[in-house]
Formats: C-alpha cells, sequence, structure tokens
C-alpha cells in the first residue's frame, strides 16, 4: 500500500510558481494495477519520482508498506556515462540482487545486442526505454512505477514487454502512466486523474478513462443517443430496458470479429457482459452440454484455487470465481414458461449503466437456426453483425488452427485440403459450418429485415487505412456516435499461418463456390481484391 499524506510539490521557474501536486492526500491498494492520467505537462513523472523518492515533495509525505520500483522509462533513471552492462550491475548492487543473474536476464531481455556494452547516452529513447524496463521487471518489487514503456519496440517486443508486465501483476501491484487508453485498459485494473494540482483515485479504470478524455474534448463526450420502441418491432421481454438495443454479435471466427468486440466494449454508448462470450442461445445438444460442463469444472478449479491464495491473487480467482458462477447460475436456469429467458436478461442487465446498447458477442451465434434467431428476437429490439472474410482465406486459417501442431506442415496441411475436398461440399460443411455463408446468409435473411443485420468485411477491419470507416457502418446503424480514436484498440498481430499452396487455394476455391455466390448475391460485386481472386481460381 503507498498513501500519499498531504503531499505538497511546487516548482518556480523564471519566477512563476506552478504547483503539480497540491496537498494530495490518496492511497493506492496494495497489489492494484493503477493507470495514471492526465494532460502532458500535468506532472505525472514528476509524481511517479515523488513516489518512488528521486525527488523530494514540497511538503508532506510519500508512505509505504511495501518496496516500490525506480520510474521505468524516465532516462533519469540511467546514468548516461555508463553502459548498459554497468548501469545493470550498478542496480543489482543498490537492491542486493544476483549480479550475474541480474545482468543475463537484461542483456536477453532488452535486445540491445553490442549496445548493451556501449554507454547509455549513445542510446535512442526507444533503447533507453527497453533497458530501463528491463532492469525494473529483472527485479522483484511490490510496487512497480511505469511510465510509457511498453509502447516501445516492435509488435514483437511490446507482446512481450506485456506478457512480463501481467506476471509481475500476478504478485505486485502498479502506477503505469500512457497516453494509450488501450494500454491501460488491457493493464490496469483501477485509475487515477492528475490535473491542477489535484489527484482523483477511481476504482474502475473505465471511469478515469471517461473523466481524462472528458477533459480534452468536453463536447465529444455527449450521451449517447437512446433507442426508443420502434413500431412494428417485436414485443419485447418484459424485463428488458425500454430505452436500451440489443446487439448480437455473430462473428465468424478466424475474422477481425474479436477486434471489432475490442472497440465496442471501449465504446461508452455500448455495455457487454461480463464474460465475452455468454453462450446463451447455444447450449442445446452435445456442443451446449460440452460448454456447460466446462464452465462447471471451470468453477470448481476455481473455487479451489481461491482457498490456497492470497492477497491480489485472491481477489482476482474471486473476481473470476463470481463472473463464473454467474454464467453457471444462468446456463442452469429453467427455460420452460413465460419467464423462461428471465436469468438470460439478468445476467446481460448485471452491472448495466443505462448504455443505449447491450451486447452479447458470441460468434457460435453464426450457426443458430431460424427458431433459436427468432428466440433471440424476442429478448428486446436487436440488431445483428457479422463478420466475413474471403472464405478460402477464412476456412485456410480454420484448417491451420484445427490441425495438431505436430501436424502443421505443408504436406500434412496439403493432406487435410485434398480429404475435405474429396468428402464433398456437404461433408466439409458439416465438419466447418462457419464456412458455409450460404446458409448462415439464407437463415439471417428469413428472420431478419435487411436493416437490422450489418455485414462488415475482415480485410476492411484488418486494413488501418479502412478499419474506423468500417467500425462506423455499425455504430451509425446503432445509431450511436463513432468511437473515439484514442479508444480504438491496436490491430493485434495476425496469427503465423503457413501460407496456402496455389493448388490447394484453388481446390478450395472450387469447393466454396456456391460462398462466393452467396455473397454476391448480398452484397453485389463490391468485394475487397482478395475474394476476387479467390473467385476467379472458382470459375
Amino acid at each position: 500500500m503507498i498513501v500519499l499524506e498531504n503531499l505538497t510539490k511546487t516548482f518556480v521557474m523564471n519566477g512563476i510558481r506552478k504547483t503539480v501536486a497540491d496537498n494530495l492526500n490518496v492511497t493506492f491498494p496494495t497489489g492494484t494495477s493503477v493507470g495514471l492520467v492526465g494532460r502532458n505537462g500535468a506532472g505525472k513523472s514528476t509524481l511517479l519520482r515523488l513516489i518512488a523518492g528521486t525527488s523530494s515533495p514540497t511538503s508532506g509525505r510519500v508512505l509505504s508498506t511495501g518496496s516500490i520500483s525506480f520510474p521505468v522509462g524516465l532516462v533519469s533513471s540511467l546514468h548516461a556515462d555508463l553502459t548498459g552492462a554497468q548501469n545493470t550491475l550498478f542496480v543489482a548492487r543498490i537492491y542486493g540482487a544476483d549480479t550475474q543473474s541480474l545482468m543475463d536476464w537484461v542483456e536477453d531481455f532488452a535486445e540491445l545486442g553490442p549496445h548493451f556494452h556501449l554507454p547509455v547516452r549513445s542510446y535512442s529513447s526507444g533503447m533507453r526505454g527497453r533497458l530501463s524496463f528491463g532492469l525494473n521487471m529483472g527485479l522483484a518489487f511490490d510496487t512497480y512505477l511505469v511510465d510509457e514503456i511498453t509502447a516501445v519496440g516492435d509488435a514483437s517486443f511490446r507482446k512481450k514487454s506485456a506478457e512480463v508486465f501481467h506476471a509481475r501483476m500476478e504478485k505486485a501491484g502498479a502506477i503505469y502512466v500512457s497516453h494509450s487508453m488501450g494500454q491501460l485498459r488491457d493493464l490496469c485494473t483501477a485509475g487515477a486523474m492528475l490535473e491542477n494540482g489535484r489527484l482523483h483515485y477511481y476504482e474502475d479504470i473505465e471511469e478515469a478513462i471517461d473523466r481524462y478524455t472528458a477533459t480534452l474534448d468536453p463536447d465529444s463526450h455527449h450521451a449517447a443517443a437512446s433507442f426508443e420502441d420502434k413500431a412494428g418491432e417485436t414485443e419485447r421481454h418484459a424485463a428488458f430496458p425500454a430505452k436500451a438495443r440489443l446487439l448480437y454479435g455473430l462473428g465468424l471466427p478466424a475474422t477481425r470479429f474479436d477486434w471489432l468486440g475490442d472497440c465496442l466494449r471501449r465504446h461508452k454508448g455500448c455495455f457487454t457482459t461480463l464474460t465475452r462470450e455468454p453462450h446463451y442461445f447455444d447450449t442445446e445438444g452435445e456442443r451446449g452440454e460440452e460448454i456447460v460442463s466446462h464452465r462447471e469444472r471451470t468453477l470448481r478449479k476455481l473455487a479451489a484455487e481461491a482457498g490456497r491464495t492470497e492477497g491480489a491473487a485472491r481477489r482476482d480467482k474471486l473476481r473470476k470465481l463470481e463472473e463464473m458462477g454467474a454464467l453457471v447460475r444462468m446456463h442452469a436456469a429453467d427455460r420452460s414458461g413465460a419467464e423462461k429467458h428471465d436469468a438470460y436478461v439478468d445476467y446481460l442487465l448485471t452491472g448495466w449503466r443505462a448504455q443505449p446498447v447491450i451486447c452479447d458477442l458470441t460468434p457460435d451465434y453464426a450457426r443458430a437456426n431460424a427458431d433459436t434467431l427468432g428466440e433471440m428476437d424476442a429478448i428486446g429490439p436487436a440488431h445483428y453483425a457479422i463478420v466475413l472474410r474471403d472464405p478460402v482465406a477464412r476456412l485456410w486459417e480454420e484448417i491451420c488452427l484445427d490441425t495438431p501442431p505436430s501436424k502443421r506442415t505443408p504436406r500434412g496441411l496439403g493432406e487435410v485440403v485434398q480429404s475435405l475436398v474429396r468428402s464433398g461440399t456437404r461433408k466439409a460443411l458439416a465438419r466447418f459450418p462457419f464456412a458455409d455463408y450460404a446458409r448462415i446468409l439464407d437463415t439471417l435473411s428469413a428472420v431478419l429485415p435487411e436493416d437490422r443485420l450489418t455485414i462488415l468485411l475482415h480485410e476492411r477491419l484488418d486494413d488501418p487505412a479502412t478499419a474506423r470507416a468500417e467500425v462506423m457502418r455499425l455504430t451509425e446503424a446503432l445509431e450511436i456516435p463513432p468511437l473515439p480514436e484514442e479508444r480504438e484498440p491496436d490491430l493485434p498481430d495476425a496469427p503465423d499461418i503457413p501460407p496456402l499452396a496455389r493448388r490447394n487455394a484453388a481446390a478450395l476455391a472450387a469447393l466454396l463456390a456456391p460462398q462466393y455466390a452467396a455473397v454476391h448475391r448480398r452484397l453485389g460485386g463490391d468485394l475487397p481484391k482478395a475474394w476476387q481472386e479467390s473467385a476467379a481460381l472458382a470459375a
């Protein structure tokens, strides 16, 4: 635990007095990762130095019940005339760490190559950041102070940094400064905003981000529109809010559907369920029994683990236990009579704060039949979104991910494709039902009016130049403002999928020719280049 007690820091420059910390009295709980936000020049880095003890307050004090790292990412935490190796050796001796062990870890992690043995003054800002981050993460602290560090390096290094940070957070807390709202959401649970020398602490990182975003552009943070009942729509479930609309996300797998879901989770006008995929309407039959059984096993496992852990780890287990318990209760509820969906509606509304759009993002709903879609539509006025991808490319990725790694060789995958083609279209689509675009679109068209289905294309979501416009097609259909650019998540790296041989591509294109025809009938010829090239192979 870190306690700021009447903490004040004032600078006087050119006769002008500036107070960046004005009598702060805030407690940072033990084991909590806190995102610190504020405008440029608000004093966030100064506050980190005050907490670390590398800068002295004008008055007041900082109390701590555990060890605190030096601020990761700040240039002042490194000696410019020493090499990276010498800085590491110096830090190891200060903290009583095993010098060789820390040297080896930092050299490997920071990826500085020969520069590790050159003076830090010759480093770029990114190299200094990697060294500083490696030094901190190589040592065990109760609280880590991090300043804009995991943004340095390429995608691979950023991913590695985030993984290490998450591992440290299992046993520690952090105060994390970043201008990337995506990073703060990914890495922090609580938030704090520093503004005009005042520090406000929020238990929910989303609330901190909301308050911070509002200070940047108050006019852009207006309340989202609400939905009124529209004439002719299906009568809604009695417990569903009168001024909200359901959005069902239907997938598909091996598309940017997950990224689209992250955009919706970060939208102020959208409310998403505790669990990413509730799987309520697809728990009938063998597949449903498997889902429910898996969740019941997970519930028992979490309950056992919670009894064996302490501190932050225990709180995390209890939180997950509560979320899984709510899911299992929903699955176990009686589904007969007029109130058969009450448990589902209760689950949907857990934590709801009057957002106009309530989301259930479960990719498996793409396999729903007409009867199930009718049940879904009876809950409330609903909109549906599905992400389609070039059928050949999507099926190829699904095949690769479905094949055991030991057989994921060009020859092994080629044999899978040829076996699938020999089995014929009907059996192939039975094995890979998400590839049956014709059935999916025909079923949706039979149940839904055209204006309640938004079809997005993976290729446009996957391209940074067109992704924002593609997401806006959905927000416009939902009658809510666009997602602010600063809230957009980064596009994740694509999975490492082997290239598809032309012979196999042609075979899959011929197998999936009806799927191209079905999409063409629905969307016309305005399809990405990849679709057109695959369709040409089938011709």
